[in-house]
């Protein structure tokens, strides 16, 4: 395997995921280059290893990697999106012919086998590093909570993409030559490892940090992804209580507005459970902002965007439908105006004049994304580049979570209620409390779960995990559905160059080596 270079590729992380964070980012080199004979020995050593786990969850801001892993992995598949023919390997994904030498799913895996190495070596070295009070002995066992949630996230994301015969590391790489070649993981491994990392971790995370420290992970933070684990898994019960333990915390609540979640101006709000993190910062030759926006942004817009990811017809027409203003001046939703940018008066770019409307900018009878089309000066003076967070999981989820486990257990008419939290927010008409269980079932799967969180990379693995991937995409008229084949793509394909060191592995199905 590669993992021998991605141990020693540089990450250079200096405030790369936390803004504003005082001796936790401040840092130019990865220690993890570093021996543990003149590395690992006090307090700011811990803080450093730790950050290059966290930096791993944006592997570098080069033009698209961000837009790579948030957008093309988690999203272009699923059918919420149309993409510009001309996108080589992306487009590969989204119209289901991508093969084993896909660059992109190659990427996202090294991407994410990099974050695994980090957290190993701060998991190995940490409890090593000497106890010289109460504080270092606590910032000891916080730290290695954080390194197994991330650990767990990470293994999370290969296993949703690509499976369980994928290798399981969980020490860090002494430069043996098996180490390199690895063993695929056994039935049920990698799931243990998962869900035990995301349990043992919960104790050690704290409920909240002051806000220099916004963007690491709470105890939270873990039960909210560990819920997310058990439904993907289908343990609702389980998944349930998890959901349980964020809502009855009392420490969060939705956002009065929708759309401040993804304009950059209010990031690690009360909604926030995790995201990703970026300034805006450039100086020192830092680049800490990223280009989402401009990858959706509208050819046509005077920014000159390069309109990679389009709304789906069906997307729109369901929005359209369902997103109707229960009250106001507008015609649609907070939540319809927030995602897309349509002919409609209530509609509005940051690049539009005072004054000027849809059909000043664009061409009748098109549509763009508006999420996270979004600039600032004050946030970052070049409308170029984006410094807005890249949400992973907000409240909002947590509360349609578990309204559906609920629903799953026949507690509909509570699970209306907690939908109806959500919906009440985006202004829309509230679900009558008289509706069948199968009935919010379905409006969870094609209306208000992509409603809420289009583009947030949530769309695709929860068809998985309804197991109505393949009746989706063709319900929906989703582009090239006909060389979809549901025992084939519902995995990724292992990337070839791992067979060039490991031909005995077996490929996922129906896939070639």
């Amino acid at each position: 395997m590669k993992l021998k270079n991605i141990l020693l590729s540089s990450l250079v992380f200096g405030g790369l995921m936390f803004s504003s964070c005082t001796g936790f980012l401040d840092e130019d080199s990865n220690p993890n280059t570093l021996s543990p004979s003149v590395f690992w020995k006090n307090e700011s050593d811990i803080e450093k290893g730790l950050v290059s786990v966290y930096a791993a969850l944006q592997p570098n801001q080069a033009w698209a990697a961000p837009f790579k892993r948030h957008i093309v992995i988690d999203c272009y598949r699923s059918d919420l999106l149309r993409y510009r023919p001309d996108v080589g390997s992306w487009g590969s994904l989204a119209n289901f012919t991508n093969t084993s030498t896909n660059g992109t799913a190659e990427g996202e895996w090294k991407n994410c086998y990099k974050g695994i190495s980090y957290a190993n070596q701060c998991l190995d070295n940490i409890p090593n590093v000497p106890e010289n009070s109460s504080d270092v002995a606590q910032l000891k066992k916080q730290a290695m909570a954080e390194a197994r949630f991330l650990r767990a996230y990470y293994y999370f994301r290969l296993y949703r993409n690509w499976g369980e015969r994928i290798p399981m590391f969980t020490k860090q790489i002494e430069g043996k030559d098996e180490e390199f070649n690895p063993a695929q993981a056994n039935e049920g491994e990698i799931l243990k490892l998962i869900e035990t990392d995301m349990i043992a971790c919960q104790d050690d995370l704290p409920e909240s940090y002051p806000a220099e420290y916004a963007g690491r992970v709470t105890k939270y933070t873990a039960a909210a992804m560990l819920g997310r684990f058990y439904m993907f898994t289908h343990q609702m019960k389980k998944a349930e209580d998890e959901f349980a333990k964020v809502i009855k915390s009392g420490r969060y609540e939705l956002m009065e507005n929708y759309e401040d979640n993804f304009d950059g101006l209010h990031k690690n709000n009360k909604e926030s459970l995790f995201e990703v993190q970026f300034s805006g910062d450039r100086t020192g030759g830092r680049s800490e902002y990223h280009w989402i926006m401009y990858h959706l942004c509208p050819l046509d817009a005077p920014m000159g965007g390069y309109e990679e990811a389009y709304p789906s017809p069906w997307f729109f027409d369901m929005m359209k439908k369902n997103e109707l203003a229960a009250s106001g001046e507008h015609k649609y939703s907070q939540r319809m105006y927030a995602t897309l940018l349509f002919n409609d008066e209530g509609c509005s770019a940051f690049y539009f004049d005072e004054g000027k409307h849809f059909l000043d900018y664009h061409q009748p009878k098109t549509y763009y994304w508006k999420k996270y089309v979004s600039w600032n000066e004050d946030l970052i003076p070049d409308p170029d580049r984006s410094a807005f967070n890249v949400m992973i999981m907000r409240y909002s989820d947590v509360l349609l979570s578990y309204a559906e486990c609920l629903n799953d257990r026949n507690a509909t008419a509570e699970a209306i209620d907690y939908i109806n939290i959500v919906r009440k927010r985006a202004n829309v008409k509230l679900l009558d409390k008289g509706m069948s269980k199968d009935a919010v079932l379905k409006h969870l799967q094609d209306v208000e779960r992509p409603a809420e969180f289009a583009l947030e990379g949530t769309r695709w693995y929860d068809l998985l995990r309804w197991g109505i991937t393949e009746k989706a995409l063709k319900d929906h008229n989703k582009e090239f559905v006909e060389n979809y084949i549901d025992s084939k793509h519902r995995l990724l394909p292992i990337p070839h160059s791992e067979f060039l060191l490991n031909p005995d592995w077996v490929q996922n199905p129906n896939h070639g080596k």
